[in-house]
């Protein structure tokens, strides 16, 4: 007989799944797994399509953390560079241009992105390895209403960024404006 604390489901692909990670989680297991969605948000959203009961799964939903990797810029050759207005504006809003204001980094001479250049390194291609870009709802009970109400990706996402929830963008951006990574790469990796 096993009495496991914690329960990895591999991806919880169709509702029989999806419920026997729920129903575990109820009775005092902590179940992580995976679900390919574009964001936090719609994990919520798809878990509930296939079926599963919205009081349940409120009871049950600790968080969702959504990734994606991102080439990171070679620390060998990255060239540092002053962008255009027009590359700083899309930037801040992509970010949300109020919540970028926030972070205080005014244009002018002394703001510096950085870009792929190439080198011996990274075989020319100014990209070495990659990291990791996250967002992470957390299970409020704001959210937990919403998951009972069966609410849309839209209105989740609006309470979970009214919250402090970072989107995969803004941590993306935020990776590109500290150099790890370019801004190009970002748009790539995150699906609007």
């Amino acid at each position: 007989r096993a009495d496991p604390d914690v329960i990895m489901v591999g991806e919880m692909r169709d509702y029989e799944t999806a419920k026997t990670g729920v129903e575990a989680s109820l009775t005092g297991h902590l179940v992580f797994s995976t679900l390919h969605t574009n964001s936090a948000p719609e994990t919520i959203v798809r878990l509930l399509d296939m079926g599963i009961d919205p009081l349940n799964f409120a009871d049950a939903l600790l968080g969702i953390l959504a990734q994606r990797l991102v080439r990171t810029l070679c620390k060998k050759c990255k060239e540092q560079y002053h962008p255009t207005k027009e590359e700083y504006d899309e930037m801040a809003e992509s970010y949300d241009q109020e919540e970028f204001d926030k972070l205080n980094i005014p244009y002018n001479d002394e703001f510096k992105l950085y870009r792929p250049k190439g080198c011996d390194i990274c075989n020319n291609t100014g990209y070495r390895g990659r990291m990791s870009i996250h967002e992470l709802l957390v299970a409020t009970d704001g959210i937990k209403r919403l998951i009972q109400k069966h609410e849309t990706v839209e209105v989740m996402r609006n309470l979970s960024r009214s919250e402090g929830m970072t989107t995969l963008l803004q941590d993306g951006i935020l990776k590109a404006l500290k150099g790890f990574t370019d801004f190009k790469q970002v748009r790539r990796v995150c699906i609007k």
